[in-house]
């Protein structure tokens, strides 16, 4: 099975040295990764378990660090871009680079991949949002936005990515043409928007340097509520069952009505988040700076669990099954048990570890700062 999965994977691409280019169109894959966060409500969760302990399956060095988004799998293929401005394409069953492109100065967040096509945002670059053809090996459009530095979210056929500056932008994804901007209220001081945003029901909503969390709709850009938290919001928010869920600077965690914006409840942790919220049944699990993660009731924000792991928290976890797998900058990965913040594995990792991890097809990648992107299979296999 490994054999014939490498033998296809090595007939879909053709690469060379600073070469990315598919023989034919990805396909769609129940167990895809396809965005950060895997959705457009970021809920971060994989489709199937893994079964504990993990054992290291490959690492593979992209050349340059990676910023703070997710590793992008689709049809056993992991997507990587790079502070480099490289976007990297591997087999998740070997960890073998089946191709790189460059494709401008830095990119900070994940790629999104849908068909033929790579949407990549990114910062330093004239052209700082881009459609790059797989099968084509070849940019199909790029647009003039400004500085972006977190991930581009794709919600019915529109891209949506905020900027340092403080606009929100929304083009469509077949031309690259801007359906319309949105610009943060009285920002005479040019805060950012450095929180990826997420989407549902027709309504977009993201954090920003000014310490509102901001719902906009989705087709118009007019802007529907604002919630103001306190602190710059620079976690990106999860959507679930109605609401809006996103931590901040001052370590205040807020659940917001997804359609009005009215406040259901605050928790204070005490400590910056960076990271996003993953939901686990009825609880809802992020880690802080200060090495901490935590499970709030999903119903109230009441502290369910606290379980220390060493070293500040500053991505957001995936979850598979009832466990939440977590990355710190301590150089380590842990595995903790959903319902009760029990530690159930952890493995050193070559960096400090600054972007979530995913897991499909039966796998947990892992990427550090310094370079490696790291691949964890069951023990079993």
């Amino acid at each position: 099975m490994r054999r014939a999965m490498s033998l296809v994977l090595a007939a879909l691409f053709m690469a060379g040295c600073g070469s990315l280019r598919l023989s034919r169109q990805l396909r769609e894959h129940p167990d895809d990764w396809p965005a950060y966060a895997r959705d457009a409500t970021h809920t971060a969760t994989s489709r199937e378990p893994l079964t504990l302990p993990l054992t290291l399956d490959w690492m593979q060095d992209v050349s340059s660090g990676v910023g703070n988004g997710s590793p992008i799998i689709v049809d056993s293929v992991v997507f990587i871009g790079n502070l480099r401005g490289e976007l990297y394409a591997l087999s998740v069953v070997t960890g073998k680079s089946l191709g790189w492109t460059g494709m401008g100065d830095a990119i900070q967040g994940s790629p999104v991949i849908n068909g033929s096509s790579a949407f990549v945002a990114l910062s330093n670059s004239k052209e700082s949002i881009a459609s790059y053809n797989l099968m084509e090996g070849k940019v199909r459009w790029s647009k003039r936005c400004g500085d972006i530095e977190v991930s581009p979210l794709l919600y019915r056929q529109n891209l949506y990515a905020g900027t340092v500056s403080g606009l929100l932008y929304c083009l469509e994804a077949s031309d690259g043409e801007m359906r319309w901007k949105f610009e943060l209220p009285d920002n005479t001081s040019l805060k950012g928007i450095r929180s990826s945003a997420a989407a549902e029901s027709s309504i977009v909503v993201f954090g920003a340097d000014d310490g509102f969390i901001y719902a906009l709709n989705a087709e118009t850009g007019i802007l529907l509520w604002k919630h103001a938290t306190g602190a710059p919001v620079v976690a990106s928010p999860l959507i679930v069952s109605g609401m809006v869920v996103v931590g901040n600077w001052r370590g205040t965690v807020t659940a917001l009505q997804l359609g009005s914006g009215g406040l259901l409840w605050k928790s204070e942790l005490g400590s910056r988040i960076f990271a996003g919220v993953v939901p686990v049944g009825d609880l809802l699990v992020l880690g802080t700076a200060d090495g901490n993660a935590i499970g709030l009731r999903r119903a109230d924000g009441s502290r369910a669990w606290l379980t220390p792991v060493g070293g500040p928290v500053s991505a957001g976890g995936a979850v598979a099954g009832d466990v939440v797998y977590i990355g710190t900058l301590r150089k380590e990965v842990v595995a903790l048990q959903g319902e009760t913040g029990a530690l159930l594995w952890k493995a050193e990792t070559s960096g400090r570890v600054r972007t979530s991890p995913a897991t499909a097809f039966g796998r947990l990648i892992v990427v550090t700062d310094d370079r490696d992107v790291i691949a964890y299979r069951e023990a079993h296999q």
